[in-house]
């Protein structure tokens, strides 16, 4: 009987029998030695998925007015919003933003993160329909991600979201071509040391607690521009998954 999930009972050490000698976790989960690094074993066997806008050199604009208040407790004004159709697990692992329009008069640069499990789509209206596509050559399944980017309108029942993930990528207004990478269960750390005030480009990286989204549940990538108003950001981006 396999178990793949669902975290069994835990035993004492030395509580397995193999055949060949083995080791064990205190789960019953065998040790085994990898025969490669990283999702490149995912994307062998055709779990690895990427979304990025549909021409390059064309941003999709997001909210132009994403308040604190908007994204704060729930999700209301998502950019990024993925509803998990399929029967498997859907693991975050990276995001990348690049401005290519910045929000006007915004005195921050901020997101949150959330995750659902409503079993219904969380998005209302609104946003550009991303199509995720298989990163092995060889392999055409599709993925089971509903996937939409820009000024998602979402609304999520009361007590049901999780807030997952908060964090000012800047502490002043972005500047056009700023890149953010948000990279998903990497362990935590900070910008290796680029300046993020000023009017200098900056390349910044926020470490992101790991990302489950369980079938029937909902992912939110949220802006928060304090004071933001007239023009939205607009931006390339990209984003990877796997399905498990």
């Amino acid at each position: 009987m396999g178990i793949f999930r669902n975290r069994p009972t835990a035993t004492a050490d030395a509580n397995y029998s193999d055949a060949a000698p083995g080791r064990h976790g205190v789960y019953g989960d065998a040790y085994v030695v990898p025969v490669a690094d990283g999702w490149k074993n995912a994307a062998d066997e055709g779990s690895y998925y990427v979304g990025t806008n549909a021409a390059l050199g064309t941003p999709v604009a997001g909210h132009a007015a994403p308040a604190l208040a908007d994204n704060d407790d729930t999700p209301t004004k998502a950019l990024l919003h993925i509803f998990n159709t399929g029967q498997r697990n859907i693991a975050m692992d990276y995001v990348k933003l690049q401005f290519e329009t910045v929000n006007a008069s915004s005195t921050s640069t901020g997101f949150t993160m959330f995750v659902d499990n409503m079993g219904q789509t969380g998005r209302t209206s609104a946003g550009t329909s991303v199509v995720p596509v298989n990163t092995n050559s060889g392999c055409s399944v599709a993925t089971g991600a509903a996937c939409y980017f820009g000024a998602v309108a979402t609304s999520v029942t009361a007590n049901l979201a999780k807030k997952i993930g908060q964090w000012t990528a800047r502490p002043v207004i972005a500047v056009t071509e700023d890149q953010i990478l948000f990279r998903f269960g990497q362990g935590a750390a900070l910008n290796a040391h680029g300046v993020i005030t000023g009017t200098t480009v900056a390349s910044i990286l926020v470490s992101v607690a790991p990302v489950v989204i369980a079938p029937g549940g909902n992912f939110y990538l949220c802006e928060n521009y304090p004071s933001g108003a007239i023009t939205a950001a607009t931006y390339e981006f990209e984003f990877g998954f796997v399905e498990r």
